[in-house]
């Protein structure tokens, strides 16, 4: 067993967000040895995994809440294909007087069981992501997680009615382009759940 004072100033060493191989690069030596460090340390509580088939880590300090930008850069390093999508978009990009409780973003990955505070991951399938690349629905980033447009992300929140989404008054409708919004929901429209849905379903 390892005391807490071998491990803690290697942890310290560690940025907030870090991989495995990050530790092994501190560890040179057997591969096993890092592993065997993440896995203490995950036992001890002073670290969590963001994602568990993923070997992507945070630091946890009592008291201390994730800040967005670590919080983003986990997701990112987690889940490459990040979206962020719905009210969270919304109100980023000022139009929602209605702040999200927790950061919504859509993965193209399987699993979506992620263990960072706050956030809540949706799939979504293949073609979604082609739609959205022919439709140009991403708008700029937030800590550096692409960021649906509004019009797209109030296409996608219609089409798939698995994410949250301010109340109709709390939106600024005048900032949004009905031309767009439009091109958006055809765009999406052909994967809705309910329109592909098996007659035995």
């Amino acid at each position: 067993m390892l005391a807490s004072d071998h491990f803690s100033p290697t942890l310290e060493n560690l940025p907030e967000v870090f991989t495995l191989a990050d530790l092994k690069h501190l560890l040179p030596g057997e591969e096993s040895q890092a592993l065997d460090l993440a896995l203490r340390w995950l036992e001890a509580g002073v670290i969590k995994q963001v994602a568990p088939p993923r070997p992507v880590f945070f630091r946890v300090v009592l008291g201390e809440t994730l800040d967005d930008a670590v919080r983003c850069q986990a997701l990112l390093r987690a889940f490459p294909s990040l979206v962020m999508v719905a009210g969270s978009v919304l109100w980023r990009q000022g139009l929602s007087a209605q702040r999200d409780t927790r950061l919504e973003c859509c993965v193209s990955e399987a699993e979506l069981d992620c263990h960072l505070p706050g956030v809540v991951l949706r799939w979504r399938p293949p073609a979604w992501w082609s739609a959205i690349r022919r439709a140009g629905g991403i708008a700029g980033d937030f800590h550096g997680v692409p960021m649906l447009t509004p019009e797209m992300a109030l296409a996608d929140a219609a089409a798939f009615r698995d994410v949250w989404m301010p109340d109709r008054d709390a939106v600024d409708w005048d900032k949004l382009s009905t031309a767009r919004l439009s091109e958006a929901t055809r765009s999406l429209l052909p994967l809705r759940p309910d329109r592909s849905r098996s007659p035995q379903h």
